[in-house]
């Protein structure tokens, strides 16, 4: 048996030809599996035909795409060609992980966007999100043991003529392929199920990586999102464009504003402590696990209906991000410099620095992490104060409690601004320093049985609400609380559970946009509370805040509306999708709209697109 392999191998290693052949079946064939087993295993997430595991459109792309690449790689020479075979094998196997890891820890797919926070990203692994199905893992190892093969197999020398005009020839048709594949099936085959309008929400805008990864597979949407990502399309299209900037001015100009009401300049004067909930989600404001943040929910200006819809996949940032500016980032092609270098006159702190107020910015991380030292002062605030520059020893910086020991800083001149991002409900959970202190408390307080992971969650969300309560108190006794009003808000729903069905059951929706509504409330001592319904979103919050205060701000320049005026009043999701305490309408339902849907898939999505343009075009810079 030995000598017959050994005879089989030297029969193949002796004819160049063949070894061209096999090397090539072996790498396409690669490419296929990691891009049609990717779509197998998360076939159930499709919501409709076009994205189903049996739909023509994502094989096409597919097949395609992976005679292109080999095709590309067989016109170099021998050396070359083993080097790219193993550059773009790794980068392939390497992408196929990356979606499924990405999907275990945030429930999304990969996109090219979210490597601009990745550096952040990764100081917050945690061995859990590694638990993917044992199918990942063995369609990843067999990715990467036909990649090596494909690259022993591989001929040495060059290239015939005769062969290269074959493989280029062959690529020629596989771009057409595509091409095709775009312009008559794919939206074709949308238009079935999608007015004009929808057609687009998938494939030219990208808006949800889930549902354009199973559309396009693999290697199309990375294709297409490499390109919207840095601005392949905007070079040609967009940027420095007059008539972008032109359409802008028309916007702004012709945007009606929120009108003054009842509630405008309320708070006017009055201190302002902005406090972002780390992960802190409806259902664990308990009585059991945060008594502090029950009490002032109960006495609050408490919005029932409030969504912070994940644009970015750095959900924290994506929030502090929108409250800050009252924008809405690019779902893709922004680059950090967008963040950092960008003119934002009508921030919080700009508006507030403007009146005199003192504004600074408290999180117990460095302020490398998401660039917030320089991205902060950016928004107007003086200083971005870290945990090691408030003081907090390195083994508590995890605690919330140890922000207090920067209290003196956040309140020593009035008026102040003070935005605080608070962390213990940060995940991962198991092993974490804050459940090894509260786990035991938190199970002994709830039913046996409880899902581990919940139990994780209310140990993280007590140590928030004591830091909560030290500082409510701590304010009430230096007087400060009748001066000061408290905006608490989360930063985005629970996902650190890492099952978003467990929360649906919690909240009691079944849609993965529903389940983004989490807390939002307004604490002023003399304003007695009382809840809220209108639907709200992140992107309101700064607008009614500019009205309460009474700040020299008409809200044009905001992509949301003051809470109290008679504008506003739903969530836009990433996907389009949007719900206004009555209607919910999913974009990728495929119905068709009526009439008053389709002007308002229209009016949202042009919000969206303004916002996106205006901070491409860096506006407000140009407009100085």
């Amino acid at each position: 048996m030995k000598e017959k392999l050994l005879r089989c191998k030297d029969y193949v290693w002796r004819r160049n030809w063949l070894r061209e052949l096999l090397s090539g079946l072996c790498f396409s064939g690669m490419l296929v599996g990691l891009d049609s087993g990717l779509r197998y295993i998360y076939q159930g997430m499709a919501s409709m035909e076009a994205c189903s595991y049996e739909s023509p459109i994502p094989w096409i792309f597919t097949l395609a795409w992976a005679v292109l690449l080999t095709c590309l790689v067989r016109l170099l020479p021998g050396r070359g060609q083993k080097i790219a075979t193993g550059v773009v094998g790794g980068f392939s196997c390497a992408l196929f992980l990356a979606h499924a890891l990405l999907h275990r820890a945030k429930g999304t797919f990969f996109s090219f966007s979210i490597l601009i926070f990745a550096a952040d990203g990764f100081k917050f692994l945690d061995p859990s999100y590694l638990k993917v199905r044992k199918l990942v893992w063995i369609i990843f190892f067999c990715g990467i043991a036909a990649t090596v093969l494909a690259c022993k197999l591989a001929p040495p020398g060059g290239r015939s003529l005769r062969s290269r005009i074959i493989s280029l020839g062959a690529a020629a048709l596989c771009v057409l392929a595509i091409h095709l594949n775009v312009r008559l099936n794919l939206t074709s085959r949308l238009q079935i199920h999608f007015n004009i309008h929808q057609a687009s929400l998938l494939y030219e805008d990208f808006t949800e990586t889930n549902e354009c990864v199973l559309l396009a597979g693999m290697y199309q949407h990375a294709f297409r999102d490499f390109c919207l990502t840095y601005g392949v399309y905007d070079k040609f299209h967009l940027a420095g464009s007059g008539r972008t900037v032109d359409a802008l001015d028309a916007w702004y100009e012709n945007k009606e504003p929120d009108p003054d009401n009842q509630w405008t300049g309320r708070f006017a004067g009055k201190n302002v402590i902005l406090i972002q909930l780390e992960a802190i989600d409806t259902w664990m404001i308990d009585e059991r696990f945060m008594p502090n943040l029950c009490r002032i929910q109960r006495e609050s200006l408490d919005f029932t209906q409030h969504y912070t819809p994940l644009y970015l996949d750095a959900g924290t940032f994506n929030t502090e991000m929108i409250v800050n500016t009252g924008l809405i980032s690019p779902f893709a092609g922004s680059a950090a410099s967008m963040y950092s270098r960008n003119a934002y006159p009508d921030s919080l702190a700009h508006l507030l620095a403007a009146e005199g107020y003192m504004a600074n910015a408290f999180h117990r991380s460095g302020g490398d992490v998401y660039n917030r030292a320089v991205i902060h002062e950016n928004w107007g605030y003086e200083h971005y104060y870290s945990g090691e520059e408030m003081g907090i020893p390195a083994g508590e910086l995890d605690f919330d409690t140890g922000l207090m020991g920067a209290y003196d800083l956040m309140t020593s001149k009035q008026p102040f601004l003070t935005f605080i991002i608070t962390y213990s409900g940060h995940g991962a959970y198991e092993g974490s320093s804050v459940s090894e202190r509260y786990y035991d408390f938190a199970a002994s307080r709830l039913p046996e049985g409880t899902d581990k992971m919940l139990i994780h969650a209310y140990a993280h969300a007590y140590e928030t609400d004591l830091f909560l309560g030290q500082l409510y108190d701590r304010l009430e006794e230096d007087g400060l609380l009748e001066n000061t009003v408290l905006v608490l808000y989360g930063d985005h729903y629970n996902y650190y559970v890492l099952d978003d069905g467990l929360i649906m059951e919690q909240k009691q929706v079944w849609d993965k946009n529903l389940i983004t509504r989490t807390p939002c409330m307004i604490y002023e001592k003399n304003t007695p509370g009382g809840k809220i319904d209108k639907v709200t979103s992140s992107y309101d919050l700064l607008p009614t805040l500019v009205n309460l205060l009474g700040l020299d701000n008409d809200g044009t320049h905001y992509v949301g509306n003051d809470v109290f005026s008679g504008g506003g009043g739903y969530a836009i999701f990433s996907d389009y999708s949007w719900y206004d305490g009555e209607t919910y309408w999913n974009a990728l339902s495929g119905e068709t709209p009526s009439e008053a849907a389709a002007l308002r898939n229209e009016e949202l999505r042009r919000r969206l697109q303004m916002s996106w343009d205006t901070m491409k075009l860096n506006y407000f810079a140009r407009k100085k």
